[in-house]
Formats: structure tokens, C-alpha cells, sequence
């Protein structure tokens, strides 16, 4: 009798396998916002115009990377790419600045540093005027989504960021 269970058991799984490799069990279904997108600025500026922002693509300067101007409610960001190889590229960073130029002696420091070590996004001071980045890593394709989740994410941090600069509403 064990032989006759475990040959049963054997068939059984068997024609389970067989059906599973021919074909029998339904393919899985994958959104399009879920499908890997190539690593390519052009690809990165279509996802984004879907996501519905307003995108530039700049004009291509041969010694630096390509860049994008994307308009974000409120915010104009700065998008630019590194790490690029023919079409395809490694990083895609979003930046925007706040100028404080006219008012240097604001500028604090401390408030950048206290800001990146409870955030992902890296805020500095610079010439000037604050600035607040977040970078997406493309090697590899990236989603829709995630995309669109990372940009969603950097805008709520801008928000955020900019209620606590000098003159801000917090």
C-alpha cells in the first residue's frame, strides 16, 4: 500500500508540474505602471508628462548629462541625469532651490544638517540659497510607479522643507 500512495503522490505531482509548464495556470497579469521602463532620460520625461507634470526636456549640451525642466504645482524642478552611458543612464536626480541671496545672513547651516538626519532628501546651502535633492536610482529600469512615488515623495519633502526655512510657514 505505501508504494500505491506514493505513486498516486508521484502522478499527481507530476501532472501538476506538466500543466503548470504547459501553459496551465493563468499568466500573471502586470499593470503597465508596473512594467520595467527602460533607463533613458526620454523614457524618464514620458512617465513623468503621465504622471501629469510638465516636462522640458533641455536642450543637450555634448560635456554634460541630459537635464529636464519639470513643473510641479507650485515648484520648478531641475532634473538631471548621471551616470550616463549612450541612452541610458544610472541616476535621476530632482533638485530645487530656495534664493536667499539678497538675505545671505538667514542661511542656516544647521537647519540643512538637522533636515538630512531625519530625511531622505539631502537639503544644503550653496551660493546663496537653500536646495533640497533626491535621487532614483535607473540601473536596471525603473517603474511607473516607483517613479511616480519618488516624485510624490520629494514634493511632499519640498513642502515640508520650505515651511521651515527662514520667513516660512510652519
Amino acid at each position: 500500500m505505501p508504494t500505491f500512495t506514493l505513486s498516486v503522490a508521484a502522478l499527481l505531482l507530476t501532472v501538476s508540474l506538466g500543466a503548470a509548464q504547459a501553459g496551465g495556470g493563468a499568466a500573471p497579469v502586470t499593470p503597465a505602471n508596473a512594467q520595467v521602463q527602460a533607463a533613458t532620460p526620454t523614457a524618464v520625461a514620458a512617465a513623468l508628462r503621465e504622471a501629469g507634470y510638465a516636462v522640458t526636456v533641455n536642450p543637450v549640451d555634448t560635456d554634460e548629462d541630459p537635464s529636464l525642466s519639470v513643473k510641479a504645482g507650485n515648484y520648478e524642478l531641475d532634473v538631471w541625469f548621471s551616470g550616463c552611458r549612450g541612452t541610458s543612464c544610472d541616476r535621476v536626480t530632482a533638485s530645487t532651490s530656495w534664493d536667499y541671496e539678497d538675505d545671505a545672513g538667514s542661511l542656516d547651516t544647521d537647519l540643512a544638517n538637522e533636515w538630512n538626519s531625519n530625511y531622505f532628501t539631502q537639503a544644503y546651502v550653496y551660493e546663496g540659497s537653500y536646495y533640497l535633492d533626491s535621487t532614483l536610482t535607473l540601473r536596471g529600469g525603473y517603474t511607473k510607479a516607483a517613479l511616480g512615488a519618488w516624485m510624490e515623495d520629494y514634493l511632499g519633502d519640498v513642502e515640508d522643507f520650505e515651511a521651515e526655512l527662514p520667513g516660512g510657514e510652519e
